[in-house]
């Protein structure tokens, strides 16, 4: 039946009812995509801004963190410079004058030789300057020193620092030693300044034909003083991100460093014409405590000035000062910022085309819906469906910019994004950077292509385990370069999950952290030995009898065995010859020990002139073989030997203690060890003694 006749027979009432019903569900269905369209839309992008400004604060922690440890290694590697340097430069001027002495040997007279091996050696500098080369017989007389060469031919013998050291004696020892080099650390006074003595170390070598002592040193001060210039130079060419720089401050005021405070960089609060400048840098100084995130008014790259800027700071104790992180602004934060302003300006043109395109339908629907009812609802549904369009369209321009800030290429680190099913999608530069791998190698692959063989499978479990209960992880991970290069990463993954819930991106990014794993390395290394022999030290010791003991427990048939040693009246060689010379001795015992012992053995130096031997276990009877390594070790150390020119006879006493015999405790077992040490010192020493319970009872009562 015709819809106007229906109108009409119903009455006018009839008729208004129920187009104000139309009307009604009309605009709340219009209502309703309108505002769930928006809600929606400012939903994602906010997410995505949120998302984008905690990587930013990640990053500002990062590069801090980084610099911090940049600056300590270096700090503590200012006596290794002077070290190798010295060595290097003295072992390099004693082969050129070894050369010209075989070449002149014999032709001219060895006076005329003498002096041109001096003037030879009289304008070679190092260390930028400061460093040179100096020469001396072993009368202690001074045969070449550029600097002062009033002091040439002179006897310097008697010379000592404020600690009461006769450094030139000690030249003369290490050149005269048997093997001729060596290093000695004293104190002198600076370049211009005898008021007060500094650290410093030289190294000292033998010239065989003439037997001189030739030397190369510098003070301690110095060479940190051009390491902190170095770490200055390399943080102030740091930058990351779009404009992101680190800037250096010392705590008294003084501007060191820094992209964004470049015009302030040497001079100090007080020296700044703005009362503005100089009131940020106080109140940044002032609120740095502790190392974290403030809020604070202070510098863009480009040197404009930012009120309530976000910037990470970190206190620096070794030279006082403070590491500040800003500036950092990534371009996709930009580019999300300018895409929002075009989708809310594209939402409200659409809203109005909306609320037009309605009021046109509700006129023509107030004339047309008794004659054309099916019209109205035609009308209706190609309105809905061009409301759907309109609403899948900004879907797709909210992905398609979510993808555009994904592939960034500005970010330092190395970004890879996969979609769902863990396929790679999109990687940035900075990821061809660190594996070699072009996207082409790797698109719509999975990334276990980078994964090397240092992780198992219970690893990876665990790093999805977390992905999917959390939402992301963090870790450190081993892969491999394109070249096969296995190397460590600093590694996070985020998964990134739609309106409903459901995971469409896994976001990787990570940095190539192999310098600072060596860093790491070296100081596992310099903590587990000891500094003078580099043997073990009782760190490392405990740690390997606490497994080898947890071994026997596992097979019953197994023997270790643990020997103390230490030097017959070794104290009477320091205070004779000096505790240099001491150290000579304890190098060479140490080595001895090491040629004595078996492979699967191991020495360590515990204290003073104190080794102890670990005898790895073994199936079968330990005594024996304990026994005839004791009687080897006491046959070794009875060498003689040559230190400083003078020889020197050793005696050792020896206690020996066996698990599981003795004790399955480390820390008994080393107390046993020891006791049968004393009762071999007791017995007249140069010789072992195997541990009984008996000892115990005679010591207490002693």
């Amino acid at each position: 039946m015709d819809f106007t006749k229906k109108i009409r027979r119903a009455g006018l009432y009839q008729f208004w009812l129920m187009f104000a019903v139309f009307v009604s569900v009309l605009v709340s269905l219009f209502g309703y995509f309108f505002i769930a369209g928006q809600q929606g839309a400012n939903r994602h992008l906010e997410d995505l801004q949120e998302s984008l400004q905690l990587n930013l604060n990640r990053r500002l922690q990062r590069e801090v963190d980084d610099a911090y440890q940049f600056i300590n290694a270096r700090y503590k590697s200012a006596e290794q410079v002077i070290m190798t340097r010295s060595q290097n430069e003295v072992i390099q001027a004693i082969e050129v004058m070894n050369s010209l002495y075989q070449q002149n040997h014999g032709k001219i007279p060895d006076a005329e030789l003498k002096k041109l091996l001096l003037e030879t050696l009289r304008g070679v500098r190092f260390f930028n300057g400061r460093g040179y080369l100096f020469v001396g017989d072993q009368q202690g007389r001074s045969l070449l020193l550029p600097l002062e060469p009033a002091q040439e031919n002179t006897l310097m013998v008697d010379l000592k620092d404020d600690r009461g050291n006769y450094f030139v004696r000690r030249f003369m020892q290490v050149s005269s030693s048997e093997e001729g080099r060596g290093y000695v650390r004293y104190r002198w006074y600076s370049p211009g300044d005898r008021s007060v003595m500094r650290d410093k170390i030289a190294f000292i070598a033998r010239f065989e034909p003439f037997n001189w002592l030739v030397g190369a040193g510098d003070y301690v001060f110095q060479i940190q003083n051009d390491l902190q210039q170095e770490i200055i130079d390399h943080l102030q060419h740091i930058q990351f991100g779009k404009a992101g720089y680190l800037a250096v401050l010392d705590r008294s005021g003084m501007v060191i460093a820094g992209k964004g405070v470049k015009p302030f960089v040497g001079l100090n609060l007080s020296q700044l014409d703005n009362p503005h400048d100089r009131e940020r840098i106080f109140s940044l100084l002032s609120r740095v405590k502790a190392e974290g995130f403030i809020r604070a008014d202070w510098y863009q790259a480009d040197g404009q000035p930012v009120d309530n800027q976000l910037v990470y700071a970190r206190p620096l104790p070794v030279w006082d000062w403070v590491i500040v992180a800003a500036g950092n602004a990534d371009p996709s934060l930009d580019l999300l910022i300018q895409q929002r302003q075009a989708i809310l300006q594209s939402q409200k043109q659409s809203n109005i085309t909306l609320v037009l395109l309605f009021t046109v339908l509700l006129l023509l629907a107030i004339g047309m819906i008794r004659y054309y009812s099916r019209g109205l609802w035609r009308v209706f549904d190609d309105y809905q469906s061009n409301l759907d369009e309109k609403n899948v369209t900004l879907s797709e321009n909210a992905r398609s910019l979510e993808i555009s800030r994904r592939i960034v290429d500005a970010a330092h680190e190395g970004i890879m994004i996969t979609d769902a099913e863990n396929r790679i999608i999109s990687i940035n530069a900075s990821f061809t950077r660190i594996t070699g791998y072009l996207f082409s190698d790797v698109k719509g692959k999975n990334p276990n292509i980078l994964k090397s063989s240092a992780h198992d499978y219970e690893f990876y479990q665990m790093m999805w385990s977390s992905l999917e209960t959390e939402g992301e992880w963090h870790g450190e991970v081993w892969n491999v370069r394109k070249n096969g290069t296995v190397y460590p990463q600093a590694l996070s993954i985020t998964s990134y999950r739609n309106q409903k819930g459901e995971i469409e991106n896994y976001i990787g990014t990570f940095t190539d952290i192999s310098q600072r794993k060596a860093f790491e390395e070296q100081l596992e290394h310099l903590a587990q030995s000891d500094s003078l022999t580099d043997l073990p030290n009782r760190r490392s010791l405990s740690c390997r009898l606490q497994h080898e003991l947890s071994v026997l427990k596992r097979h019953p048939d197994r023997q270790l065995g643990l020997i103390f040693m230490d030097l017959d009246f070794f104290k009477q060689i320091n205070d004779s010859y000096g505790h240099g010379v001491g150290d000579q001795v304890l190098i060479i015992i140490a080595r001895r020990l090491i040629d004595t012992v078996r492979s699967i053995d191991m020495v360590s130096r515990v204290g003073g002139d104190e080794f102890v031997i670990l005898l790895g276990n073994q199936t079968g009877e330990m005594q024996q073989t304990a026994i005839s390594l004791a009687e080897r070790i006491i046959a070794a150390v009875a060498q003689p030997l040559t230190v400083a020119g003078e020889p020197i006879q050793l005696t050792t006493s020896l206690g020996i203690a066996l698990a599981p015999v003795d004790s399955c405790d480390d820390t008994h077992l080393m107390e046993c060890a020891d006791l049968a040490l004393y009762h071999a010192k007791q017995e007249g020493r140069n010789n072992y003694k195997l541990f009984s319970l008996w000892m115990t009872g005679v010591k207490s009562e002693q």
